[in-house]
């Protein structure tokens, strides 16, 4: 009888980047993620269920995502994006084709694997990700959680007011895009502060997730060459436990699983078959290499080949599976937690190999898939448990996101945050005609962004640094402008345009109302 379950949990986020910015930051991440691992991967469950495979996992989409992905404006952008792509593959095919170049069978590769994935976005789905999502989740496949609206940073924010805000946004997004309530939440970067599980108590969310240093003690999986000194404690990382004194669960991460796929060293994204992410056409943008050997320059790797990669992937699937079959000796629940951007977009055979691995498990007599609520109801928790202050970041606390490069945010964060309550305060009390409510609406949503983890992480570790810079100042700007905008007793032509713009730039959360701002 099975006993052993494996619960994959991908965390599906982006920051907001509408009108924000093409290239080399901006939009293009949103189109590149839906092109290489949101629609790719709808396609992996669309096979799945065509060849009669029983599958389950845990699928987080955060609010800002959901947000994105149901903007008339982004989706037609991501089709045109796909389209250019084709495009610009058709035309290189052309040239390498009179070079005699060894990319060509590249290049035919992409044209097919593009344009297969443009059908099935526009006559499959109806270029409808997120729908399909909810009816895959309506059908049982999916469990589907929430997330805090702009994926801030929960444990660093001092106001309650803010936390609840956060958490209430990312609760209502979901109800009005699954039509149900989430029964699980992804902390942004698995960050806990102990109290968060009273907030999620409050707003009816079950479950959540934390890395597996949290629960054992240790050192944290992604960074294992560590400054955490807790002492390794003796708890089982296959059950649920209840988080205090709430009837909150947490999951911890499973660590062999985990860095079977992360570890840049030995993980299976590292070997050299598989597609170089770093090498790409100057003209096209496209990556007709592999990686090769990790100690080569860009300039040394081999052509790509699509067939043997492929065949990888069925080796590598094959021994995650076996590990999952030997993992425990006991019945429990293995979760493995990653970013569902590695698969596709970073290792772009991934895709490939999740559904190899799920057609695996399906002829499995050892493990079968299941998603976190059902192994919630498989295996209740039977213990408390006291967590602490942590996240799955480097150090395995706060660092990546306050350090002496943020600390300049955060200050304004909490200036913004004790404005907020004080506005809010003035407002609840007022006379507010039309022009006053979009104004204030505004300003909510300026704050919701503002707080958005990203802004720091991209400052951190160097992704675009002046980016984060850029769209942190941006949003605070905002939010001080339109506070002398609720002001006003005539409104200019320059300041109807200017909120316009906003409303039409940062349109996210339509349904937004300044009560949940409140000091609490």
């Amino acid at each position: 009888m099975i006993k052993k379950y494996f619960n994959l949990v991908l965390h599906s986020h982006l920051p907001y980047v509408k009108k924000a910015g093409r290239w080399p930051f901006g939009e293009e991440w949103f189109f590149e993620a839906m092109l290489e691992t949101y629609i790719p991967l709808s396609m992996a469950f669309y096979r799945l269920i065509d060849k009669g495979i029983d599958f389950r996992l845990t699928l987080g989409v955060t609010p800002v995502l959901m947000e994105q992905m149901l903007d008339s404006y982004m989706i037609y952008e991501t089709e045109k994006y796909i389209e250019t792509k084709i495009e610009s593959a058709q035309k290189e095919l052309e040239i390498y084709s009179k070079e005699n170049k060894k990319e060509v069978e590249v290049v035919k590769f992409y044209i097919n694997y593009f344009s297969e994935i443009l059908d099935f976005f526009k006559h499959k789905i109806s270029m409808d990700v997120l729908g399909f999502w909810r009816k895959l989740q309506d059908e049982g496949y999916l469990d589907i959680i929430t997330s805090s609206a702009t994926h801030a940073y929960l444990p660093l924010l001092k106001k309650s007011s803010s936390i609840y805000a956060q958490l209430y946004v990312g609760k209502e997004t979901y109800v009005r895009n699954m039509g149900r309530s989430p029964r699980g939440i992804w902390l942004p970067e698995c960050a806990y502060k102990p109290g968060i599980e009273n907030f999620l108590e409050d707003l009816g969310i079950h479950y959540f997730f934390v890395d597996t240093h949290t629960i054992l003690g240790g050192e944290a999986l992604n960074y294992p060459d560590l400054n955490s000194k807790r002492e390794k404690i003796d708890k089982n990382i296959y059950r649920p436990y209840w988080v205090s004194n709430s009837n909150v669960a947490v999951f911890g991460r499973d660590s062999r699983t985990g860095m079977q796929v992360w570890s840049a060293e030995w993980g299976y994204p590292g070997d050299g078959v598989y597609r170089e992410f770093h090498k790409k056409s100057e003209r096209s943008g496209l990556q007709y290499w592999r990686i090769t050997d990790k100690r080569k320059d860009l300039g040394e790797k081999d052509v790509y080949d699509p067939k043997v990669a492929r065949g990888r992937v069925y080796e590598h699937a094959e021994h995650f599976v076996s590990i999952l079959e030997e993992e425990i000796n006991t019945d429990g629940i293995i979760t493995a937690m990653y970013d569902t951007e590695l698969f596709g977009h970073w290792w772009f055979e991934g895709v490939w190999f999740l559904e190899r691995v799920f057609e695996l498990l399906h002829e499995s007599k050892k493990v079968k898939s299941i998603n976190s609520s059902l192994a919630l109801e498989k295996y209740p928790p039977l213990e408390r448990i006291e967590l602490p202050e942590s996240s799955w970041g480097r150090g395995g606390k706060h660092e990546v996101w306050l350090n002496d490069e943020t600390v300049g945010l955060w200050k304004k964060i909490y200036e913004i945050e004790e404005e907020n309550e004080n506005f809010i305060d003035k407002v609840k009390n007022a006379q507010l005609n039309l022009w006053k409510e979009k104004v204030v609406k505004q300003i909510c949503r300026e704050k919701l962004l503002l707080e958005s983890s990203d802004w720091p992480f991209l400052i951190t570790t160097g992704q675009a640094k002046e980016y984060g810079y850029q769209r942190f100042e941006e949003h605070y700007l905002n939010y001080k402008t339109l506070l002398t905008y609720f002001e006003l007793f005539e409104v200019s032509v320059k300041e109807f345009e200017f909120l316009k713009k906003l409303e039409d730039k940062d349109s996210l959360f339509n349904f937004i109302d300044y009560k949940i701002f409140e000091r609490r």
